[in-house]
């Protein structure tokens, strides 16, 4: 088990170390400059450019006159400033300051919550707040509506469900929204058109929009798993030695089926983090997903590399927790994962 964490852990930093050399060519490769940026700079579009002495001294303070290579070894490993002292980078949690923000440092940014307020007012506490909504949602209606769709797979029940989850699989998160904040907001008048995220009751309507889809594919996923499962020589001896629907249905369907729908948690929980870009940016959402967007649109480096890192570490840790606890419960495919025969 150690040497398979350790193979994952390595594995996995090799992933966010790409992930953060490909944002970094990338946001490099945009025309521009944080100070000459026409699509939120003032001062750009009325076509008055900074002085250039102050602008040499803008890109000396946070080292964007250096080579991109060694922008980006500052960055993730360490470098020396001018008076010689040694800044470690993002390997020691230095994300570096935010060139947008009047030099405040990316990780209090995102980590650190406004005065007299707990972690969880932080723009991380309420991405992940948003984040356990929907799963809770995803949970308590994917798996409902997919056993009820395998128990009755050849009711009209059943297909009138297929035909909804894959209308719905099909729907774009960004449309869900749209068409909530229009139905919900403009025409039913049932939620305000702008939210206090101080009101639990205001979150239900992007954590819905956030978990509809994966909910979707969980229920559809729930559904092909207990339909194999039903098919076993298994499933026709429980029910010849009489044993009640609900027994079988718990004991042995769903207990059987469990390795496919936990391992399809794991695409879950990325696509409902990838969710959050689109969801917090339509609906002004004080988490992590917003404030991409705004970096993005500022140019500011060094918190979209940070956003990219975390969101990297996220999606990397889900993905080796999600492969312990299915090799945990299936030998199986841990000697799939191994070349071993199952």
């Amino acid at each position: 088990m150690f040497q398979f964490l350790g193979k994952k852990v390595l594995w996995g930093s090799m992933i966010v170390v790409g992930a953060i050399l490909i944002m970094f060519l990338l946001v490099h490769a945009i025309p521009g400059s944080p100070w000459a940026n026409y699509s939120t700079n003032p001062r750009a579009q009325q076509n008055r450019d900074i002085d250039a002495t102050v602008q040499r001294l803008l890109n000396a303070r946070f080292g964007l006159d250096l080579p991109l290579w060694r922008q980006f070894t500052r960055y993730l490993i360490a470098d020396f400033d001018n008076q010689g002292n040694l800044i470690c980078g993002a390997i020691c949690g230095n994300l570096g300051p935010s060139i947008q923000q009047h030099g405040r440092t990316v990780q209090d940014i995102v980590f650190g919550a406004p005065i007299g307020e707990t972690f969880w007012q932080s723009l991380f506490g309420y991405s992940i707040r948003l984040v356990f909504f929907a799963v809770l949602i995803v949970i308590g209606l994917g798996l409902p509506i997919g056993i009820v769709s395998a128990l009755r797979s050849s009711s009209r029940v059943a297909h009138a469900i297929s035909v909804f989850l894959a209308l719905l699989i099909s729907i774009p998160n960004f449309v869900l929204g749209l068409l909530a904040i229009i139905i919900l907001a403009s025409w039913l008048h049932w939620i305000p058109v702008l939210p206090n995220w101080d009101d639990p009751s205001h979150w239900l309507v992007p954590a819905f929009v956030l978990a509809l889809v994966p909910m979707a594919g969980l229920a559809r996923v729930v559904r092909t798993s207990m339909l194999n499962v039903i098919k076993e020589d298994y499933i026709r001896t429980a029910r010849s030695k009489g044993l009640t629907k609900q027994r079988i249905t718990l004991d042995h369907i769903l207990r059987n089926a469990l390795v496919p729908i936990i391992t399809y948690f794991g695409p879950i929980l990325m696509e409902i983090f990838v969710g959050l870009f689109v969801v917090e940016g339509l609906y002004s959402f004080p988490g992590m997903g917003r404030e991409y967007w705004q970096a993005v649109l500022n140019l500011d480096y060094p918190m979209i590399l940070g956003l990219t890192l975390v969101y990297a570490v996220g999606m990397v840790s889900i993905n080796v927790v999600n492969q312990v606890i299915c090799e945990s419960l299936d030998p199986r495919v841990r000697a799939v994962s191994q070349g071993e025969a199952p």
